[in-house]
C-alpha cells in the first residue's frame, strides 16, 4: 500500500499538534500499543540525508494513541526554533519485529515568524 501524502505548514518556533490515522490494508484502524510496535515520526532536510532534524517515538510517549486508529504528536517550538525557513521532509513509519511500513510521507513547510525566541 502506498503511503498517504500529507503536507504540513506552520510558523517557525510555534507548537504544532499533528494528528494522524493508521489503518491496515483493509482500512481497519490500527490500535497499537508500544509493546506491539514502534511508531516513528522522522523529520529530515530531504530523503537523501541520514541526518535527523527531529524525531518523535511512540515508545517514549512523544506519539500518543488517542482512539480508534488515531494518534497524536506535538512538534514543540524547540524542534523548529533554529531551522531556516523552508520545506523539510518527514514520514511516519510503523515497525513491528521484521515488519516495517511507511504509512505517511510528506513535507513540513516552516514559514515566517515575527516574534522570535529572543523576543519572548
Amino acid at each position: 500500500m502506498e503511503p498517504k501524502e500529507v503536507e504540513i505548514e506552520f510558523p517557525r518556533g510555534d507548537t504544532f499538534m499533528y494528528g494522524f490515522e493508521l489503518v491496515d490494508s483493509k482500512k481497519n484502524p490500527l490500535n497499537l500499543t508500544p509493546e506491539e510496535a514502534e511508531i516513528y515520526f522522522t523529520c529530515k532536510k530531504n530523503e537523501n540525508t541520514s541526518e535527523v532534524i527531529f524525531q518523535k517515538k511512540f515508545s517514549t510517549g512523544e506519539i500518543q494513541f488517542v482512539e480508534n486508529g488515531v494518534y497524536c504528536l506535538t512538534i514543540n517550538s524547540k524542534d523548529t526554533n533554529e531551522l531556516k525557513y523552508g520545506t523539510y521532509g518527514y514520514d511516519v513509519t510503523v515497525k513491528s519485529g521484521d515488519f516495517i511500513s511507511t504509512c505517511i510521507i510528506g513535507t513540513i513547510t516552516i514559514t515566517k515568524e515575527f516574534t522570535h525566541k529572543s523576543n519572548e
